[in-house]
């Protein structure tokens, strides 16, 4: 609700949203994700173990996954066969925003590096624009930000969201690695 209120209502305009600017990132039309949601709650992946999905991916899936689906995307988060797998079922189980999903999403965030380090990268990517690879090296070090300043304050307000569990995370997170530039 809070995403609603600040960027307006979730639909065909999250198309049209900042997505992360990894090369590969996957973009699909309706049919083909309404086949994935399909694929997901029958416990088939599919090109989320391979790919990096987009924020519209993301939340389009988040709304459109069963139970059955979001119990797969939890044993995918602490088992998933790659770091892609597992931080794409991070990323759509974060926007599906169910209190009870919170802890798992911190836990992985906390303990499993790769997903730490591909959900910073996509954060800085995403609020940014910069290219995938300067994401990943703020994401390894927040203090060769480009704009620290102006990255802080999307953070910021990251920080402040409702829902998305990630994103809150990645944002104080790297927050508190911008500190020693900030003063600057």
């Amino acid at each position: 609700m809070a995403y609603e209120r600040e960027l307006g209502p979730l639909g065909d305009d999250m198309l049209r949203r900042r997505d992360i600017t990894h090369p590969r990132t996957m973009k699909a039309d309706r049919p083909t994700l309404t086949e994935l949601a399909r694929s997901i709650d029958s416990g088939d992946p599919g090109v989320l173990a391979t790919a990096p999905s987009s924020r519209a991916v993301d939340f389009f899936l988040a709304s459109k996954l069963g139970e059955s689906g979001a119990n797969h995307l939890r044993e995918w988060v602490r088992t998933g066969k790659t770091s892609t797998l597992r931080a794409n079922a991070l990323a759509v189980l974060s926007k599906m925003s169910m209190r009870e999903d919170i802890e798992l999403i911190v836990d992985c965030l906390e303990t499993d590096e790769k997903v730490r380090f591909l959900s910073l990268a996509s954060e800085v990517s995403k609020l940014m624009q910069h290219d995938w690879e300067t994401s990943k090296a703020v994401a390894k070090d927040p203090t060769t930000a480009p704009n620290p300043r102006k990255l802080a304050k999307a953070l910021t307000k990251e920080t402040l969201l409702d829902s998305d569990a990630e994103s809150r995370w990645c944002g104080a997170y790297l927050l508190r690695g911008l500190v020693p530039v900030l003063g600057r």
